[in-house]
């Protein structure tokens, strides 16, 4: 056998690899490193949302043709409005309970407002207990409260104050009637804004609250 013309071959292959660029191989790996847990919510969301919603459109935008282009911007804006209001229904649907029942000026159709006098609220409470409307006959006691510390001259009667906000000025102005008062506060938000309709005994149960507030009520 001749030589091979530059010498042979396994001698030229180990003086190659010995020189220092083969010596020092960089490091490496055949195992991908595990996806963060804001890495696998992003695909999610792109698998399940992104693409189905706004695949179709891509595809439509990607016509050369100028209707489809013209009809793939339409597709995006009704797109962005429907999650718009997604969006909108979640946050209504999560933080609107919670401000109602620090909030909320009427019940039941019953306004609390500044024109009835304690004697007014007492009457329409009465009545509406009287027809089952408990609901009402609840609201009313309240704004029989809030009547009443106006005409005592303990808390000025603002229609936007919110029950909260009540409660932190009679805990100030009158402690005294503050526990009554709270209590007769937690009963009239639960027949507000709690699922469950008002019963006789929460009507009675306020109306306690009510007879105990008012003679403690005054600076």
């Amino acid at each position: 056998m001749k030589p091979w013309p530059h010498g042979d071959p396994d001698a030229v292959a180990r003086a190659v690899l010995a020189q220092p660029a083969y010596r020092h191989a960089p490091p490496s790996t055949a195992v991908a490193p595990s996806p963060s847990f804001w890495q696998i919510l992003w695909n999610w969301l792109v698998d399940h949302v992104l693409r189905p919603l706004f695949g179709p459109i891509a595809h439509v935008l990607g016509s050369a043709h100028p209707v489809g282009a013209a009809l793939g911007l339409v597709l995006i804006v009704i797109a962005l409005l429907g999650l718009a209001f997604l969006v909108f229904r979640l946050a209504v649907a999560f933080i609107g309970p919670a401000l109602a029942r620090d909030g909320g000026g009427a019940v039941a159709g019953v306004a609390l407002d500044a024109e009835r006098t304690r004697e007014d609220w007492l009457t329409a409470a009465r009545a509406a207990a009287a027809r089952g409307d408990y609901a009402r006959a609840i609201a009313a006691l309240f704004g029989a409260s809030l009547a009443a510390l106006d005409e005592r001259s303990i808390v000025p009667f603002d229609p936007a104050r919110t029950p909260g906000e009540y409660r932190r000025m009679v805990r100030q102005a009158t402690r005294p009637a503050s526990a009554a008062f709270d209590e007769l506060t937690d009963r009239f938000v639960r027949a507000a804004y709690a699922p469950r309709v008002p019963a006789r005994d929460d009507f009675d149960a306020a109306e306690r609250a009510f007879a105990a507030f008012e003679p403690l009520a005054k600076r």
